[in-house]
């Protein structure tokens, strides 16, 4: 009989990510009609995508974390 089959399987817990770096975030809808409107909506698009970048590198940080830990 192999030895890894006669070993008893090990159960792993999975560190959960935190809550914050999921949290939901509200897409901001267009409603104007002009360039300034279009301008003004880039920038806020541009915040947006920033917070997700943020975000996902925060995530590969805590990850990098979990398996240091280990």
């Amino acid at each position: 009989m192999l030895t890894s089959c006669a070993s008893k399987p090990v159960a792993q817990v999975c560190p959960q990510i935190p809550a914050a770096l999921l949290a939901h975030l509200d897409k901001t809808g267009f409603n104007g009609k002009t360039y300034g409107d279009v301008s003004k909506y880039a920038v806020i698009l541009k915040r947006e995508r920033d917070i997700c970048l943020h975000r996902v590198e925060q995530i590969r940080r805590w990850h990098d974390e979990m398996d240091m830990s280990k």
